[in-house]
Order: structure tokens, then C-alpha cells, then sequence
């Protein structure tokens, strides 16, 4: 049932209400009909004070209410209680990993957690010890040491060892980058999987099973694939928040994270693989054909592509919907695709660009 608040001036009512519905006896036996009514009266101010006082009994209790329901609860509030009871913890802020090339000069070992930065701001840290003989380029896996967006790195990117060791003449970040690093999870994600726990309770390996692992485990798309490599085996397909493909570190944590032992299904094979990023690009002509319009469209389109999953087949009809969804729009004709796109199960769809045609 709804909770109805009555407004402050409601409670006043009723306030009068109530004592002129109770008179009192006076000393002298005479009945007295207090009336809250009366500017400047005692029991006006009462009333006053009594309706400041329920209002907020009236919100509080309201408050509580939302806090109840997991679609409408509070990360300050009681999200958190209903992630515990549903085994769905907030992903915590994520260091950065990955893999930097080291060339050397002469043998080096890299110790664990032996440092490197770029300009001296955030430093990686190795983290498995690494031997290199001399005159060779090696992977050598590091993590960022602090959390934050702040810890991923392009594929290229200059390191150098904070403390200088002989025989390292360069690092590099390989081409994968250094990624993963992100903030705490924003609520509404959090709460996403919440809800996403409780409409699929754990069922011993079923395709919701592995989504919920790989998505608590940092994935932001995930595509589950039964008999995957032959029989008995899983496919759990993932790219990263972003709609962008995971680094081999991230793989790594993901398949490990599913091959916890309080999570392996028995006798079921699982294989995390990372998803190969299409960038779609469009041609196509609008009517009218103005810059604004021009704008509008391209992101239009790009929210039709972020809302399309990992797999998922591209209808033309629902692309063309986004073009017909631009204000102001009289008509338009996408010359490409010409036709419906079936992704493979491994596809996950990015905007690229529109190349605009002339009105015909």
C-alpha cells in the first residue's frame, strides 16, 4: 500500500481537530473547548510544533520504506544489507594490471614489487618475479599501486624503474595496455546486479550463473556459450565497462575468479574469452540535412549501438528508429548496412562514424 504524507498544514487540522474534539474540565467545572484555531493562541503554537515534529516522523518512515526495496535503496543506505543478502558485494576500486615489455642489456632479475612510473605522479609494481637473460625483450607482469582510472596506461608508454637497475635499457607498456584500473562501483551498477542476483538465483551452472561471476568479477558484457570447445564446456565471452576488450591480465583475474573453487560448477569446463570489438560505421542521408541535424543523428545512432549486446543481432528497422527518434526529422535512408547484421557470439558493436550522402 501507498504511504500517504499529509502535508503540514493537514496535521494542523487535524491537530484542531482532535482538541475540539476533547474539551477539558476547568477547575471551576465549566467544559473548555481548547481551539487551535485562534491566532496567537497556545494551542495554535502546539499545533504548529506537533505538525513540524510528525512531518518529519512522516518522512523518516517514508525513507525507510525506500530503504526496504532493493530498487529503491541508498548506497548510504541499506543497498548494502540487501547486497549481503543476496551475495552480491560492491566491486571495490580496481588497481590497473597488465604486462610491460623490459629490453635488456645484461641479465635482470625483477623482483616482486619493484617499481615504475612515468613522470614520478602513480608507479606500477611487479608482481611475480621475473628473470631476463641479456639482449632480450620480456613480458613482465605489473600492477598499478594505486587504485583509480589513474593506473591505466596505452600500449607504448614509457616506464622507468624508480629505483635504476644496470642492464634495463628500456619498458614499455605491451600492446594490450595497462588496464583495469577504475573507481568503486557506481550504485547504480551495483544495484543492477542486485537485482539481476534475485530474478536468477543460483541454479548449479546455468548461463546466469557465469554472467553474475564474470560481471562480479569486473566484466561489463558477458555472452555465455554452452559446448564452447566440444562438449561439457562453457564459453563465457566478456568485454570490459566501456564496451572494450579485456587485456590478457584481465582474462586472467575473470577465469580465476570463476574457477574459485566455491564457484567451479562439477564436471563443467569453463573458458573466459575475451570479445572482439566491431566498430560499426553507417552511410546514409537525412532530410533536412543541417548540421544540427547531422549531430543529433550521430548520437542517436551511437546510443542504438551502446544499448546492443555482446552477439546480439542488429535489426536495420530498430537503427532506422534511431534516425526517425532526431527531432525535426522528415526522412532519411541508410544506404549501409543494407540489412540486418548477425553477430557472432563473440561481437560486441561499437559506433563509429556516419558518412552522410546526398538527398536524392
Amino acid at each position: 500500500m501507498t504511504l500517504s504524507i499529509p502535508t503540514s498544514a493537514e496535521i494542523v487540522r487535524r491537530f484542531a481537530a482532535a482538541l475540539q474534539a476533547m474539551p477539558v474540565t476547568a477547575d471551576d467545572g465549566t467544559s473548555v473547548v481548547l481551539d487551535a484555531n485562534v491566532p496567537g493562541s497556545v494551542e495554535q503554537v502546539l499545533a504548529a510544533a506537533f505538525s513540524l515534529e510528525m512531518t518529519g516522523v512522516y518522512r523518516y518512515a517514508r525513507d525507510y520504506c525506500l530503504e526496504l526495496m532493493v530498487t529503491t535503496a541508498t548506497e548510504n543506505g541499506l543497498l548494502a544489507s540487501h547486497a549481503l543478502q543476496w551475495k552480491t558485494p560492491r566491486i571495490g576500486a580496481q588497481a590497473a594490471v597488465g604486462n610491460v615489455l623490459a629490453t635488456t642489456t645484461a641479465a635482470v632479475v625483477f623482483a616482486v614489487g619493484q617499481t615504475m612510473t612515468v613522470d614520478g605522479t602513480v608507479t606500477w609494481s611487479v608482481t611475480a618475479e621475473t628473470s631476463l637473460a641479456s639482449g632480450v625483450t620480456g613480458s613482465v607482469p605489473v600492477q598499478a599501486t594505486t587504485t583509480g582510472t589513474a593506473g591505466n596506461l596505452a600500449a607504448g608508454t614509457t616506464l622507468t624503474l624508480v629505483t635504476p637497475v644496470t642492464g634495463v635499457s628500456s619498458i614499455i607498456v605491451d600492446s594490450s595496455g595497462l588496464a583495469g584500473g577504475a573507481a568503486i562501483e557506481a550504485a547504480e551498477s551495483w544495484r543492477a546486479r542486485i537485482l539481476a542476483a534475485i530474478r536468477n538465483p543460483p541454479g548449479g551452472g546455468t548461463a546466469a550463473d557465469y554472467k553474475k561471476w564474470a560481471t562480479d568479477a569486473g566484466a561489463g558484457y558477458v555472452n555465455v556459450v554452452g559446448g564452447w570447445l566440444g562438449l561439457g564446456t562453457v564459453g563465457v565471452i566478456v568485454a570490459m565497462p566501456g564496451r572494450v576488450a579485456p587485456t590478457d591480465a584481465q582474462l586472467a583475474q575473470i577465469q580465476a575468479y570463476i574457477d574459485d573453487q566455491s564457484r567451479k560448477v562439477v564436471r563443467s569446463n569453463a573458458t573466459v574469452v575475451a570479445a572482439t570489438i566491431v566498430q560499426r560505421n553507417v552511410v546514409a542521408s537525412i532530410n533536412p540535412d543541417t548540421t544540427t541535424a547531422r549531430a543529433a543523428t550521430s548520437s542517436a545512432v551511437s546510443a542504438y549501438y551502446a544499448g546492443t549486446g555482446l552477439g546480439d543481432t542488429l535489426y536495420q528497422s530498430q537503427l532506422s528508429d534511431a534516425f526517425s527518434s532526431v527531432v525535426g526529422e522528415t526522412s532519411h535512408l541508410i544506404t549501409s548496412p543494407a540489412a540486418n547484421i548477425v553477430q557472432a557470439a563473440n561481437e560486441l558493436s561499437v559506433f563509429g562514424s556516419i558518412s552522410w550522402s546526398a538527398n536524392t
